[in-house]
């Protein structure tokens, strides 16, 4: 900490005035202060809100969450969950009198998730739901009589399980797969008490991420994949289940998800996309369930819309990437989007009330989440929390635009310089490519990992490339081709480039990283060019080929190549080996640090081992670092912290400082 002193001398008597701490640049040791805000709840009067607070508790190592209603009026907060871990999905009753939640029931071995309910007025909790594998989502029949709630099915081999004579029938399940798939189904449960109902079954299941009533209780709509594995998100399509005749319609054979009906009629709103690709964005669409007439909510949009909620009137709010922010607008009943001027914030979901009142999280990049609310009609924000003070009072480096143009499109991406930058002074560069490589984008929202280069003296630059979803439908559909990595890579370098024109970047100190699709972006680029002194290569594609056969979106790389596999398509192989940085190996020079968990399903981790394999025979800097962690990427807070470390740390390794 940096300490100012100022002497005044009156009458020989020396006079020191008392210290002014300036900001500190933001630290490892602040992950920790950074607390989670989210599902924004507002009531349906407008005067009240919940959401999810969640501070991160290193000692031991998990996210202690807690629901806390907040006043509208006064921003007076009252938590209203204690000591009670995996709290989530709040929800109001729809008489407005209570608060739904979805937590724990029972102890050890045999406790599940289940729906409980808090009352408004004074009361404790109490457990509605009695699903016998857990509640993986519910909703409120629109009387509050009633819950309808998904639940995975038990497993048909249950037994077999039980006395180790199970296996498992693999079809397009992952590599790491310990367990067949298991359909998830809806049920539904009075609150009155008595048996669950089952609604649904069958082989296919339901993907949970939308359940939702129509006003008169008459319908339920969810989003339907054709079986319990992972991959089958590819192929979800909206459904609608006519509970007198227990008939199940997908009205919209497009690839359709987040099914929502209207508060006030039979209108059934999701996202769909005009195009055979699941991989590229997609619009909201309309549907009339009474008739099956399908309109576009929003024709001129041209952008992923990734949260939507009704309105009052009939139009929307509904928010996607936008150039370089989390956007939000109001689309009018007849089509018509205006974006809303959030300032510096980046959207991130929200909830309406019924007189149009819009509560919802937010972050900038110089301070994390907060709760901010809209007034009906109004485009002014208002900021509700302040769980993030601390944070927000370091001295942080402030991110911008920063745009570039390469293969005929306007590029865009985040610059954040460092700390005391200073025209005229050459720094060192470090890339962070963001994953996806669709249904995504680099956009200003704080990062503690570029926080973190930034304090430490780098430039740090967010490139959004082809494939990403802020700038329109053409963009987001480059991507697909014959080789989609190298045009990806073509971007990435060009905006490099157009940053070195500046003036501000050291051209022999630029490191790259990422994780995911930012990850294979890493490893392609070190493969193809000779910029680079350092790279952090996290979870990456290194090998397409392993990729299609290990991964559990087994469904991604042939939708990338249209359609093409590398064993049944005649240039197939070919195809897939031009696209995989394994095969290009010998052409590394930067010192590479390969980070991956011991067990990704997604991006499997042979493939890391691979690519070390390769690179240390082969004489090259290399190091691989597996986090012992099952899943695309550690979810809990200390590995979180180590990840970002070895990245920084290995980037200051052979980066330095100005």
């Amino acid at each position: 900490m940096r300490l100012l002193f100022v002497t005044v001398a009156c009458a020989c008597i020396s006079v020191a005035a008392p210290a002014i701490a300036q900001a500190r640049a933001f630290t490892l040791d602040d992950y920790s202060s950074i607390v989670s805000v989210g599902s924004p709840q507002i009531s349906p009067n407008g005067r009240e809100i919940v959401v999810s607070v969640g501070h991160d508790d290193m000692a031991k190592d998990r996210v202690n969450e807690a629901l806390v209603l907040i006043d509208v009026a006064s921003g007076a907060k009252r938590t209203l969950t204690f000591d009670r871990q995996g709290v989530g999905e709040p929800r109001w009753t729809p008489d407005g009198a209570g608060i739904s939640f979805i937590a724990p029931y029972g102890s050890g071995a045999s406790a599940s998730d289940q729906v409980w309910v808090m009352p408004m007025d004074g009361g404790d909790a109490r457990v509605v739901t009695k699903a016998k594998n857990g509640v993986a989502m519910y909703a409120w029949r629109p009387d509050g009589h009633a819950i309808a709630y998904l639940m995975q099915e038990t497993a048909p081999d249950e037994a077999a399980i039980e006395h180790h004579e199970d296996y498992v029938h693999v079809e397009n399940e992952p590599f790491s797969a310990q367990r067949n798939s298991v359909p998830i189904h809806l049920w539904v449960q009075a609150v009155s008490g008595g048996e669950p109902q089952q609604l649904t079954r069958g082989t296919w299941s339901i993907y949970p991420d939308a359940l939702t009533w129509s006003p008169d209780g008459k319908y339920l709509a969810f989003d339907r994949v054709p079986d319990g594995r992972f991959n089958s998100v590819y192929y979800a399509n909206v459904a609608v289940l006519d509970l007198a005749t227990k008939h199940v319609n997908v009205p919209d054979r497009r690839w359709s998800l987040m099914a929502a009906f209207s508060p006030h009629s039979d209108l059934l709103a999701y996202t769909a996309g005009d195009h055979d690709s699941t991989l590229l964005q997609n619009g909201l669409a309309v549907l009339k369930v009474n008739t099956g007439a399908v309109r576009d909510a929003a024709p001129a949009l041209n952008r992923n819309v990734s949260f939507f909620a009704w309105l009052p009137d009939g139009g929307f709010i509904a928010s996607g990437d936008d150039r370089t922010s989390g956007a939000l607008w109001r689309i009018t009943p007849n089509g018509v989007a205006r974006r809303v001027d959030l300032g510096a914030l980046d959207f991130g979901s929200g909830t309406v009330a019924n007189d149009g009142a819009i509560a919802f999280v937010a972050a900038s990049s110089q301070r994390p989440s907060e709760l901010y609310y809209l007034a009906p009609g109004s485009d002014a924000p208002r900021r509700l929390t302040d769980y993030n003070a601390e944070i927000a009072s370091l001295d942080l480096a402030p991110s911008r635009a920063f745009t570039w143009h390469n293969d005929g499109f306007a590029e865009d991406g985040v610059v954040t310089y460092p700390l005391g930058y200073h025209a005229g002074v050459k720094y060192p560069l470090v890339l962070d490519i963001h994953g996806g490589p669709i249904d995504g984008a680099s956009t200003t929202s704080f990062s503690p990992l570029v926080q973190l280069f930034a304090a430490h003296g780098f430039i740090v630059l967010q490139p959004n490339y082809r494939g990403s979803d802020n700038l329109g439908f053409a963009y987001a559909h480059a991507i697909i081709g014959d080789n989609p990595i190298a045009g990806v890579g073509s971007d990435c370098v060009a905006g490099v480039k157009a940053l070195e024109a500046t003036g501000a970047v050291d051209p022999s100190r630029i490191g790259v990283s990422g994780w995911s699709a930012g990850g294979w972006t890493t490893s392609w680029l070190i493969t193809h060019y000779d910029l680079w002194k350092a790279a952090v290569s996290g979870a990456a594609v290194d090998n397409a080929v392993m990729q299609y056969s290990l991964s559990q979106i087994d469904s991604l790389m042939p939708e990338l190549v249209g359609g093409i596999t590398p064993w049944a398509s005649p240039n197939g192989m070919t195809i897939y080996e031009q696209m995989s940085p394994i095969t290009f190996v010998r052409n590394v020079h930067a010192a590479t640090l390969i980070l991956s968990d011991t067990t990704d399903p997604r991006v499997p981790t042979p493939e890391a081992y691979e690519f070390y394999t390769a690179l240390r025979d082969l004489g090259k800097i290399v190091a691989f670092d597996a986090i012992p962690a099952y899943g695309h990427h550690p979810s809990n807070p200390v590995k979180n912290r180590l990840i970002d470390r070895l990245w920084l740390d290995w980037m200051v390794k052979y980066l330095g400082s100005p």
